[in-house]
């Protein structure tokens, strides 16, 4: 395995989606799949030492995903756990945040975001997917956009293009776009100039 890859250790228990993210994940460049459990068991068994990020499925046939996290947190500090979850309740974000999950990702999520998540999570040491039910949990701002979603309106102020913003955020132009067309619709203009304008006056950006 070549120096500098992110290594990733996936946990979930159907066979197709793991072998299909699998896929996906060694496809990359600077990524590399260096374990694989579809249980609680086999996480624990098969845990290595120098996982950089785990994909964690929360529901595992032979116990809790959120539980698993938190044991192994005691023996690897540093790994970063990114939850593949269906759930977006208030209450389930919150217990899975104090069991040291650091990201969110929703399992119809793509796997552009899937890696962008990666990458964020490893920077910033948090991931929130926008569409996931955090505005009560984290003290999103008023308009309803998540600190990713922030951080395209500082970038674009800052005079960035669209394909440094998309480069620098680890996301495609495209899905750049549908993040501009949501931030649009949450604070309720038409034009990503008129969101700019807009979050200047409620304080979001300078």
């Amino acid at each position: 395995m070549q120096m500098g890859k992110i290594k990733i250790m996936l946990v979930e228990d159907h066979n197709i989606v793991r072998e299909g993210l699998k896929r996906l994940i060694e496809m990359e460049e600077g990524m590399a799949v260096v374990a694989e459990a579809g249980t609680c068991a086999q996480a624990r068994a098969n845990l290595p030492d120098d996982a950089d990020v785990i994909l964690l499925d929360i529901k595992l046939p032979d116990g809790d995903g959120l539980e698993l996290c938190q044991e192994i947190r005691q023996k690897a500090s540093r790994v970063k756990f990114i939850a593949l979850t269906t759930y977006d309740d208030a209450l389930f974000i919150k217990k899975a945040l104090e069991h040291g999950v650091h990201g969110f990702i929703p399992k119809y999520a793509s796997f552009d975001e899937i890696k962008s998540a990666i990458h964020i999570t490893l920077r910033d040491g948090r991931y929130l997917y926008p569409g996931l039910n955090m505005q009560a949990l984290m003290g999103l701002s008023g308009t309803g956009l998540s600190e990713f979603e922030i951080q395209i309106l500082r970038m674009i102020a800052d005079g960035e293009n669209q394909k440094n913003v998309a480069a620098a955020l680890f996301i495609s132009i495209s899905t750049l776009r549908r993040r501009i067309k949501g931030i649009c619709t949450k604070m309720g203009v038409d034009t990503i100039e008129e969101a700019l304008a807009s979050a200047v006056k409620k304080g979001l950006i300078q």
